[in-house]
């Protein structure tokens, strides 16, 4: 008997009243006929209650979106509203709603000359929602960023010109997941679903510092970096790395991505001398050379060096220099390679440690 996986159901996207009375006003300004007649689109596609219909109209929107010529319809205030309009739609749509990927599909297609406009829309409105989003609402901006850096041009780009707000987002949402964790000790169903949360938060926040390496490399070059927002919003995120890797309420899946994204960012802050390769050593084996580590490290990553830190997390840290040596496959150096020969040693050391607590809690 064969049996056949049922559909998964797709729904409408449903706006309240007040919101679908602001978007459809902003669409109802005059503006020449190629722009009347893409906004025409736009209001149809947010009046209808047919998912398939929707669907349809944004996908017919893109395709007339891609064919505007700048001398027929040059940028005016209607076509900006279009652009906010398909903006919004896509950091408000779920992940999972095939409408999202029909409003990537359109603003992806776009002519180069609205290029621009459409970086500047889409970052207009991403940034309102990290000022307004509610907690509720973490979880869906999260799945927005990272779709941003899955292919499409527009959302990378308007990533790395919000880095700054992007990163103190995690920041924001990183903490209070570690307070919610806290509080929701012992509640299995509603705890496994903030590890969810938790783990597609790192991992977004480690993609957005893998493809932002030349902004970043521009912060830690530029005078006073240490003080900058950009600066001051990845030592941030640094340390929510740390309070989750010191935190044995979160799941391994979560500590571990979170030692990953520890160990990568901090390369990318201090690059790639040997320099690096020393003090990742000594967060391996909770050791720090005062001389060697830049204070704003010791700050950001205090419970590291703490002799009191949950044993896995040399574990979870090996994991990240690992990574680490793997980057882009270059030759590794003879200080990469101490670095790679002691991290056997500080695995052989940690499962002497647990072996002990195992032999001990017997004889008790």
């Amino acid at each position: 008997m064969v049996v056949k996986k049922k559909a998964p159901k797709v729904e409408a996207f449903v706006l309240d009243d007040v919101k679908l009375k602001s978007l459809t006003d902003s669409l109802s300004m005059e503006g020449d006929c190629k722009s009347t007649e893409l906004a025409q689109l736009l209001k149809d596609s947010l009046s209808s209650f047919d998912p398939v219909e929707q669907i349809q109209l944004i996908s017919k929107a893109g395709c007339m979106l891609e064919q505007l010529k700048e001398d027929e319809s040059p940028s005016s205030p209607l076509l900006e509203a279009c652009l906010h309009t398909l903006s919004f739609l896509y950091i408000t749509l779920p992940a999972k709603n095939p409408l999202k990927r029909a409003v990537s599909s359109a603003l992806g297609s776009g002519p180069d000359w609205l290029q621009e406009q459409m970086v500047r829309c889409l970052s207009e409105g991403l940034s309102a929602a990290f000022s307004s989003a509610s907690t509720d609402h973490f979880s869906n901006l999260t799945d927005s960023i990272t779709s941003c850096l899955s292919g499409f041009l527009i959302g990378e780009k308007c990533v790395h010109h919000l880095l700054t707000e992007v990163l103190q987002f995690f920041q924001k949402a990183l903490n209070y997941y570690v307070e919610q964790n806290r509080i929701l000790v012992g509640c299995h169903v509603a705890q496994a679903q903030l590890m969810q949360y938790s783990l597609a938060a790192v991992k977004a926040s480690m993609l957005v510092v893998q493809q932002s390496q030349e902004p970043i490399s521009a912060a830690v070059l530029s005078a006073s970096s240490d003080q900058s927002d950009l600066y001051q919003a990845l030592s941030g995120l640094l340390n929510c790395y740390t309070c989750v890797l010191t935190d044995e309420e979160f799941v391994q899946a979560v500590q571990s991505t979170a030692g990953m994204a520890a160990v990568l960012l901090i390369r990318s802050l201090l690059g790639n001398g040997d320099n690096l390769h020393f003090i990742v050593a000594g967060l391996l084996q909770c050791s720090v050379d005062a001389g060697s580590t830049p204070q704003w490290l010791r700050k950001s990553c205090a419970g590291l060096y703490e002799s009191s830190r949950p044993a896995a997390v040399a574990l979870y840290l090996s994991h990240g220099a690992l990574a680490m040596l793997s980057w882009k496959g270059k030759t590794l150096s003879p200080q990469a390679v101490k670095l790679l020969l002691l991290i056997p040693d500080v695995l052989l050391s940690l499962h002497t440690r647990y072996r002990m607590i195992t032999i001990t809690f017997t004889l008790k």
